[in-house]
């Protein structure tokens, strides 16, 4: 039976995303074996649930890391790579061309997308240049978003021009994204893109209970306008692999929220809902051949999250 080795950088708590490789990889007859890059904290669940050999790592913006990454994947024969959280996406994305040549497969976008989507002030002008549905700046009630920041942490709800004089004279613009606060209906947008540009599938899914930025509850729903939308901002660009998008629908049309080139917290709900990304990684990887055309899904499935506990002796 074939073996394929992934790496994952940062997976963490994200459990029921590495079942899904270990059942896509049941379904085409092949062997996992997974690693996982985190700190040297000894209770990742990751490597709790038996899911991942842990991998203590430099933290990614380590101006050695890209040596580090390189020697691991020669050392340990790995196949593909996987980030998970943004800093490991641009830490990935940086030392991509070095793990190519050496075989293995970085699902990652271009390192310009990657550093321009985790600052909110660039991906706003990227938006804007491209033609996208983006709030306006000066409309109140206006949002004042860290422009590094995420997980929603840090947002100011500024309602007049009061309350921004006020909030302006203790802050320092440039370090924030201003924009107008949008009301409506919250979905996000998992998709995927192979090696060619082509994607594969599209799923867009309402936001029902968030927590810290993660979302809770979510039920997938077909919106139009939100696919629409979705299908331009994957156009243009040099996007590879997982995407997630955030959008409001007001109503009358949907405004681009934020983009997020890796896989999302709420994706698994799209991968049951049909679009299988841990199949197609895998299937890229194998060379066997990629859905023709952009996956069909279906309203109304739910998914709702519970806690679950581990333990360790220390």
């Amino acid at each position: 039976m074939k073996t394929i080795r992934i790496l994952f950088m940062a997976a963490s708590t994200r459990i029921c995303l590495l079942e899904r490789f270990y059942s896509a990889a049941k379904d085409l007859g092949i062997r996992l074996e997974v690693f996982d890059f985190e700190n040297n904290i000894p209770w990742h669940t990751s490597g709790l649930s038996g899911l991942a050999k842990l991998v203590p790592a430099p933290v990614f913006s380590d101006l050695d890391f890209t040596e580090f990454i390189s020697n691991f994947v020669k050392e340990n024969q790995i196949d593909i790579v996987i980030p998970i959280i943004d800093k490991a996406m641009i830490a990935l994305a940086r030392a991509a061309p070095k793990l190519k040549a050496q075989g293995a497969m970085p699902v990652v976008s271009g390192l310009e997308e990657c550093e321009i989507m985790t600052d909110k002030v660039r991906s706003d002008t990227f938006f804007r240049k491209a033609g996208l549905n983006v709030p306006s700046t000066n409309k109140f009630p206006l949002l004042a978003k860290p422009r590094l920041g995420a997980s929603s942490k840090g947002i100011i709800n500024l309602k007049d021009q009061k309350e921004f004089d006020f909030w302006r004279k203790r802050n320092k613009a440039e370090d924030f994204m201003i924009q107008s606060f949008i009301t409506g209906k919250e979905y996000s947008v998992d998709a995927y893109i192979d090696s060619k540009s082509t994607i594969l599938g599209i799923v867009s899914r309402t936001r029902i209970a968030v927590s810290g930025g993660e979302v809770m509850v979510t039920i997938t729903e077909h919106n139009d306008d939100i696919i629409f939308e979705a299908e331009k901002l994957l156009k243009i660009a040099k996007w590879y692999g997982p995407m997630t998008i955030q959008y409001i629908h007001d109503g009358k049309k949907a405004w681009l929220i934020e983009c997020n080139p890796r896989f999302g917290g709420g994706v698994t709900c799209s991968i049951e809902a049909g679009l299988s990304i841990p199949e197609w990684i895998l299937r890229e990887r194998l060379g066997l051949t990629m859905p023709k055309d952009i996956i069909s899904w279906r309203n109304g499935l739910c998914m709702t999250r519970a806690r679950k506990d581990y333990f360790l002796w220390l």
